[in-house]
């Protein structure tokens, strides 16, 4: 009886990790004499990464961004002249089609790869410390991977899921890493969850999922017959776990009218109460 588990942002507190990382990459590019703008070039490069390579694993690799900043960076100083203030962007459009950068400048694109994932896995090593998480989140994640085969499904890199889980989560936590990047394709797709379903070696039916994401981890997977907990927050107040009935606008209007109503889909307050309820769901499967 699997357990799937979303990682960022159900079970690790990502969005927080990737605030402070950018936060104090824009830091480190001011120290650097780089200007003032690194936040606004991040932007654009993270915005045409995920439009060039939307639905593609790739789409998340910061290395990507980085490389499209410094090119940035590089375009708007050749296209600088008497009349241009320092740091300012002129028509981003015009950054993205400049001549890029010179091989010198490979190695800050690495140096700013290496400062993101210091930042971001030192904001990890200071949240893995309070007692929300080494008293209560960790002790029951570990207890639950001793009953049950743990299946951590994500839309990412495996470097990136690597370094996340091995900077964060406890020694003793077993489990089976799924990325997006060995599948192929992310989640919400068909090849996503048939890939995770084949792992397992289990019926649909007999498995349950816990993710913040609806689209792609609540809609995703109901849609393949696995059970799910929605966890909007991972910390929101309460002990509530509430089936739901899901309206049509919810899935997107994408379903075919022949096919059944979802159903077994349950909202958590927060990931303790869908843990808890998702550990009683599976006792009960086993009997």
């Amino acid at each position: 009886m699997p357990l799937f588990l979303d990682l960022d942002n159900t079970i690790l507190p990502s969005k927080g990790a990737y605030d402070y990382a950018i936060k104090h990459c824009a830091l480190d590019w001011e120290e650097r004499g780089l200007g003032e703008n690194f936040l606004v070039l991040y932007d654009l490069a993270r915005k045409q990464v995920k439009s060039q390579l939307k639905h593609h694993s790739s789409n998340r690799l910061r290395l990507l961004c980085f490389k499209l900043v410094w090119e940035m960076l590089r375009a708007n100083e050749s296209g600088q002249n008497s009349q241009t203030m320092p740091n300012s962007l002129g028509n981003p459009q015009d950054l993205m089609t400049r001549p890029g950068f010179q091989t010198k400048d490979i190695k800050e694109i690495f140096w700013l790869e290496e400062r993101y994932f210091f930042h971001f896995l030192y904001y990890y090593s200071v949240e893995k410390n309070k007692d929300e998480y080494h008293k209560i989140l960790f002790p029951k994640l570990v207890s639950l991977s001793h009953e049950f085969p743990i299946f951590l499904t994500t839309n990412e890199t495996l470097r990136t899921q690597l370094l996340k889980v091995q900077g964060f989560l406890p020694d003793q936590f077993r489990f089976t890493l799924i990325t997006s990047e060995e599948v192929g394709f992310e989640k919400p797709s068909k090849e996503f969850f048939q890939y995770v379903i084949m792992k397992t070696n289990v019926d649909p039916k007999d498995c349950i999922l816990l993710g913040d994401n609806w689209e792609d981890d609540i809609l995703g997977a109901s849609s393949h017959g696995i059970s799910c907990i929605h966890i909007p927050s991972m910390w929101g107040e309460g002990e509530s776990v509430n089936e739901l009935i899901v309206p049509e606008e919810m899935t997107g209007g994408s379903r075919r009218s022949d096919k059944p109503p979802l159903k077994n889909i349950w909202r958590a307050s927060n990931i303790v109460s869908g843990l808890d309820y998702a550990k009683l769901w599976l006792f009960q499967c086993q009997k």
